[in-house]
């Protein structure tokens, strides 16, 4: 049974302007070491870091409360991107998926509950 669905969209160069303001103190709000240490090693990191933003506020969406972003890692496997979420909880299954495209960074996000 679905219990919600998020989806959220971020520009990717205004991303990149709040990472030039804040730095590293947005950077350590935001993002797991695993997720930073993946980004920077693209060649368009701020485009990778803008889609996994997208990923996190997508699962609060979904999710309907605020989570600490830093508590959630999105991840990847053969079969595509994935969401750990620490201290959610057992009984749900969350599903995310992630785009680019020019200017734009997407993701999207269901959250089902277990029976």
């Amino acid at each position: 049974m679905i219990r919600g669905i998020g989806i959220d969209i971020v520009e990717v160069d205004r991303f990149r302007q709040a990472m030039d303001r804040w730095g590293d103190r947005l950077c350590k709000r935001v993002f797991t070491g695993s997720e930073l240490g993946y980004c920077y090693a693209q060649r368009y990191p701020e485009r990778h870091l803008a889609a996994r933003f997208a990923a996190k506020v997508s699962l609060s969406k979904a999710l309907g409360k605020r989570i600490r972003f830093v508590d959630v890692e999105v991840t990847r496997d053969a079969k595509g991107p994935g969401l750990m979420v620490k201290g959610l909880g057992e009984g749900l299954n969350i599903s995310v998926t992630i785009t680019h495209d020019g200017n734009l960074s997407m993701a999207g996000t269901i959250v089902e509950r277990c029976e």
